[in-house]
């Protein structure tokens, strides 16, 4: 696909970078920063990129940068979510603004954009308790599920989204390198609830049972930034892929990481 990348100088945004190229993805990089870009980021995988310097915040030209690339896809990862409930928001006028730009773009273009949005774990359900939130008891970042809102909030027709919902993200290299082939990743997805989530010994303990078990989960839901790029990247690849208008819970899975 012609894949628009947003937060190319993030932690995830710089991987993002050599993990499309090496599905064979086109890529426009969108950045605010060029100089910044290119002390983070091989120059052999920049070379084989499209660099458009702008600002997260301007639908008018991330739209511009859609269309002159006619771009049939995007990722954003830019911007940081406030991590307090009490915080202002931090990153929805880069969601909006890149939602928008992807709504108008589309319909110029005549077909939709497949878009990869980032949030956090705790803009899932809790299993078992649909409808329910785990930043309804654990209410970090739960400025996410603002993004959810928004981009939920557009024709389908157009913004065809998918909203990745990672917990701690850590680098498995802090080399980011032109890819000679897919790095795979060991990831097991699900959406809308976080995947493979157990109840533990204390989860029938009234009140307190429920934030234990939270707790407990999390723990277990570090992946690393690789393997997250090759995910999304891995994902644009299918002509139409089960996480479509769904938040995806990811987990490292044992039987994966063992092929």
């Amino acid at each position: 696909m012609k894949v628009l990348l947003l937060g190319a100088t993030g932690n995830l945004g710089s991987r993002l970078i050599p993990a499309l190229l090496a599905h064979n993805h086109s890529v426009s990089i969108f950045v605010r920063s060029e100089s910044k870009l290119r002390a983070l980021v091989d120059s052999a995988a920049l070379s084989k990129c499209t660099i458009v310097n702008g600002d997260a915040t301007d639908s008018h030209a991330i739209e511009e940068t859609i269309l002159n690339n006619r771009c049939d896809a995007l990722v954003n990862s830019a911007g940081l979510a406030a991590a307090f409930p009490w915080e202002a928001p931090k990153m929805q006028g880069i969601v909006q603004a890149v939602a928008t730009a992807a709504v108008e773009a589309s319909k110029k273009l005549g077909y939709p954009i497949r878009s990869w949005f980032l949030g956090g774990l705790t803009v899932l359900d809790l299993p078992g308790k649909p409808g329910t939130k785990v930043s309804h008891y654990f209410p970090a970042f739960s400025e996410h599920g603002q993004t959810v809102e928004c981009i939920s909030s557009k024709p389908r027709e157009h913004l065809q989204w998918s909203l990745l919902a990672p917990s701690l993200m850590t680098p498995a290299s802090k080399e980011i390198t032109l890819l000679q082939a897919p790095r795979g990743n060991p990831l097991a997805a699900t959406n809308e609830t976080p995947a493979d989530w157990r109840p533990n010994f204390l989860s029938g303990v009234p009140v307190l049972g429920v934030y234990a078990e939270i707790v407990m989960n999390m723990l277990r839901y570090n992946t690393t930034l690789e393997d997250c790029a090759d995910f999304l990247a891995a994902d644009l690849t299918k002509g139409e892929s089960e996480h479509l208008g769904h938040k995806v819970g990811i987990i490292v899975s044992n039987e994966k990481k063992s092929q």
